[in-house]
């Protein structure tokens, strides 16, 4: 982990000397990237041209779900939403993430009607049903708003007082596995969480985190690790990995000419 972080750190000092969040358009093409990259986690099938083609110009791919494309335009927006408040400094609490949640599934939610009652997850409101994905199974749903307080209370406490880099990335990271182990929504769990690393590391004026879609299946046993061992490391492994594969394609994509800013993302 020691030495991951090394080169982690001069991946990113080599990248950020290349100063690409000058150039015009960079920071959206960036922001569509990981959009992309998130959403195909979920199972969007959408390739990257369509990806790009739906962001930028609107044009809905044919033969595809619609349900994929309301998910990535969703998602767009909702990193957009929390780019303008991380701008702002806003304070993390359970109506904020609630709120990036209700953005999330704007398109794909939907209304429940269990035994506990109704809630809407278009609407960002807590799940009242009990939820597994795989063999894992999650907190009572009697316990998520509590749960939800506390880490936003915890993260409070923190976000102010962490200064150095690696201190940064890792409550970032730290505070998207404790949410996404709670499950607090019914669908986009993962989605949310990624989003709330994200607005961290944008809070402190850091560079994206982007999980790549490729990995998918390694970030899903990076979590599991990280369940079975009781400790973030795996999972901070993982993500720092993902980074230096990020910083690195950023890296040579400039020293190879005439490659399309946003396919430069994806390659």
């Amino acid at each position: 982990m020691e030495n991951r972080i090394k080169i982690f750190t001069k991946k990113r000092d080599e990248f950020r000397k290349l100063k690409l969040h000058e150039a015009i358009d960079w920071g959206k093409y960036n922001l569509m990237s990981i959009s992309h990259n998130s959403t195909a986690i979920e199972g969007s099938s959408l390739t990257a041209t369509e990806s790009q083609l739906l962001l930028d110009e609107g044009s809905t791919p044919k033969g595809k779900p619609f349900e994929h494309s309301q998910m990535e335009k969703d998602h767009y927006n909702s990193f957009k939403f929390i780019a303008k408040e991380a701008g702002q400094k806003r304070k993390v609490t359970p109506e904020f993430i609630r709120a990036i949640s209700a953005k999330l599934m704007h398109g794909t939610g939907k209304e429940y009607n269990v035994v506990a009652g109704k809630f809407d997850s278009s609407k960002g409101e807590y799940r009242k049903v009990a939820v597994f994905t795989g063999e894992t199974s999650y907190p009572n749903f009697q316990k998520v708003e509590g749960m939800v307080k506390t880490l936003c209370d915890k993260l409070g406490n923190r976000i102010d007082k962490v200064k150095t880099t690696t201190g940064i990335y890792n409550l970032a990271f730290d505070f998207h596995f404790d949410l996404v182990s709670v499950h607090p929504f019914a669908d986009g769990n993962g989605r949310v969480s990624r989003l709330m690393m994200n607005y961290i590391l944008m809070y402190h004026n850091q560079d994206p985190a982007i999980i790549h879609k490729e990995d998918r299946q390694d970030y899903i046993d990076s979590l599991t690790k990280s369940r079975e061992q009781e400790s973030t490391e795996p999972m901070r492994d993982f993500l720092y990995s993902q980074q230096i594969k990020y910083f690195e394609k950023q890296i040579e994509s400039q020293r190879s000419s005439g490659k399309d800013i946003f396919l430069s993302f994806m390659a």
